[in-house]
């Protein structure tokens, strides 16, 4: 069932590539750019020198590493400083990552499956999302992609030779590659370590240019990121909640698939999966243990990092979980023998989940600032004077987004230093971002200057207040 010759395997291939490609594309900017974006944008401005680039960064004390930042900085220089260009990066990333996630689950199953997994990671919900954001996450899970189809090439033989030399040596580099991309992937690395040393004991493989490997990863992942390592010495702690069985039942049932309901079908699958082929997978010499190894160590490592420190887990720090989710179902469906049972898989697994991308596409909801709609709402008026309340570094970022909109650009608006506002200058609209912010935005009279308040244009965690000054 489901064999395919090469030719007909590359044209469905191509197909659901399409379909990943149609999926991201699709109302690519229909969101702006929230405050982590806004900051990503920032620190990658053209404009400005590497250095200066990374004076920002000690600025904002960003926690994660800067290859992302580099790289949007890069694509910036040479296609304009734009937010809707910006978006451009992380589409690549999440378009590329859709054949290569394909060559992954070959080298894992050496079956169709391939199929399987490349349409289900082209119609990912959370995947697609993360396609459009401004960050590090598609990046994040390409390189974690590559990693791994270098690392079955690595531990597929002991044998030392040219071509295994060359392996060894793109394997390094690519498992620098990703470990910059974000401290998270550590663990995919951690697991790699912990599969060598179980698959020694257990089946005596001693994936010997593995092991070399790892110093060589170690000293030069060190050497780049010495300054960042530096810096995350002194965070004391992440803003983020301590980790119980809801928060866990939330990243595989709501956050990775879109809703409870799909999170269900996927999990229960996976599981049901695992169990049936249980030996197989844990009591054999085979490609699904690495998975199910970075799996495990996946919420392990930052459960107990949470419980003797602080709480460092969010979904999106993890997206490479959706590697081993996605090829070990696709994979373990194909291992099934029971046809019925084959194909009543495949249809819970891809019923719900073109319902899931139907429903997401006809009734997306906004969930970042809306920018450039308040922006087009103050067109109407006559005033066109703009100002941030305070000019602080937060300001700084959201007034840097807002210069590079096409909306500001083209609508003549003016930013204004609250603090410097000439006399002739008599009402402006006060914009704030209500989550970052910290204040509501509210003008106070003093000796020099008396504030009337004449309007108020709210938005999706914007709003935008009128004054009229008075001397």
């Amino acid at each position: 069932m489901f064999i395919l010759d090469r030719k007909n395997i590359l044209l469905v291939s191509i197909f659901f590539i399409l379909i990943g490609i149609f999926l991201r594309l699709y109302q690519l900017n229909f969101e702006n750019y929230w405050f982590d974006e806004l900051i990503d944008f920032w620190v990658a401005d053209p404009n400005i020198s590497f250095k200066e680039t990374f004076s920002r960064r000690e600025l904002i004390e960003d926690q994660t590493p800067y290859l992302f930042q580099l790289l949007l900085k890069i694509y910036l220089n040479f296609f304009g400083y734009d937010p809707e260009i910006g978006r451009h990066v992380p589409l690549i990333f999440g378009v590329l990552s859709i054949p290569l996630i394909g060559i992954l689950s070959y080298q894992v199953a050496k079956n169709n499956s391939l199929l399987l997994t490349i349409l289900l990671v082209s119609t990912n919900i959370y995947l697609i999302k993360y396609s459009q954001e401004t960050r590090t996450y598609t990046l994040v899970f390409l390189l974690s992609t590559i990693n791994l189809i270098f690392y079955y090439k690595v531990i597929s033989s002991d044998l030392i030779c040219f071509k295994r030399i060359y392996i060894f040596f793109l394997f390094v580099i690519f498992s620098v590659l990703s470990l910059s991309s974000h401290p998270f992937v550590f663990i995919i690395f951690f697991s790699q370590i912990a599969y060598s040393v179980y698959s020694f004991f257990v089946f005596r493989n001693k994936n010997f240019l593995f092991l070399i490997s790892i110093p060589f990863i170690l000293i030069i992942y060190l050497i780049i990121n010495y300054n960042y390592l530096i810096a995350q010495l002194s965070y004391n702690e992440y803003f983020l909640e301590h980790e119980n069985w809801k928060f866990y039942y939330n990243y595989y049932f709501s956050r990775f698939f879109g809703s409870k309901i799909m999170g269900l079908i996927y999990l229960s699958t996976l599981i049901f999966l695992i169990i049936r082929f249980k030996n197989k997978i844990l009591f054999t010499s085979n490609n699904y243990l690495p998975l199910i190894f970075i799996l495990f160590f996946s919420y392990i490592i930052p459960l107990f990092y949470g419980l003797i420190k602080f709480p460092i887990l969010t979904d999106r720090y993890i997206i490479f979980v959706l590697i081993p989710i996605l090829i070990l179902i696709s994979a373990l469906i194909f291992e099934i023998d029971n046809r019925k049972l084959k194909i009543f898989l495949l249809i819970i697994i891809l019923i719900p989940t073109i319902i899931n991308n139907y429903i997401e596409i006809q009734f997306r909801k906004n969930t970042k600032p809306e920018f450039t709609k308040l922006l087009s709402n103050l067109e109407k008026h006559e005033i066109k004077n703009l100002t941030l309340l305070a000019p602080t570094l937060i300001d700084e970022v959201i007034e840097n987004y807002i210069l590079s909109t096409k909306e500001f650009k083209n609508k003549n608006f003016k930013i204004l230093n609250i603090n410097n506002i000439s006399s002739d200058i008599k009402m402006l609209w006060v914009i704030c971002y209500e989550p970052v912010m910290g204040y509501n935005c509210n003008i106070s009279s003093d000796k020099r200057k008396s504030w009337a308040l004449k309007n108020i244009k709210k938005m999706y965690l914007l709003n935008a207040k009128l004054y009229e000054i008075k001397n």
